[in-house]
């Protein structure tokens, strides 16, 4: 491979929504969540460094618990990024958690609300072929 020939990056984060969202009354109740992927290039160069985004969206109302909630007994939004040999995976980076007053708790929880986006940073190594490259992910 010639050095700066380019990357043609297709789908880069497949979102596998396995437990899409989960409700403050009802941990393991799936609800709707819509999941677009987003790339900073529309190419990327073998050796280079990625940025991507997974942009969620919650139907009114609804709320996931942070990926760090306060109460270990919840279950934390999750992005698992399953890169394939030789890309690393190197930042998952999540919004700024909200609180949210439950009645009934001493405190409030850590949430994300109807809109957010994960950013992932990917590296590639310097010997990938061209060609489209998929990087399966799931958002729970």
């Amino acid at each position: 491979m010639r050095s700066g020939s380019r990357l043609r990056v297709g789908v880069l984060l497949i979102a596998a929504v396995l437990a899409a969202a989960t409700s403050s009354m009802a941990q393991l109740r799936r609800i709707p969540a819509q999941i677009t992927p987003f790339l900073d290039a529309d190419a990327a160069r073998a050796g280079s460094t990625v940025r991507a985004a997974l942009k969620v969206a919650l139907p009114d109302g609804f709320h996931v618990q942070s990926n760090k909630p306060r109460d270990p007994l919840l279950i934390p939004t999750e992005l698992n990024v399953e890169a394939p040999a030789g890309v690393t995976v190197e930042e998952v980076v999540f919004p700024k958690a909200h609180d949210f007053k439950q009645e009934g708790l001493p405190e409030p929880l850590l949430v994300f609300e109807r809109e957010f986006l994960i950013g992932v940073r990917l590296s590639l190594p310097a010997d990938l072929p061209p060609g489209d490259l998929v990087v399966p992910a799931r958002f729970r």
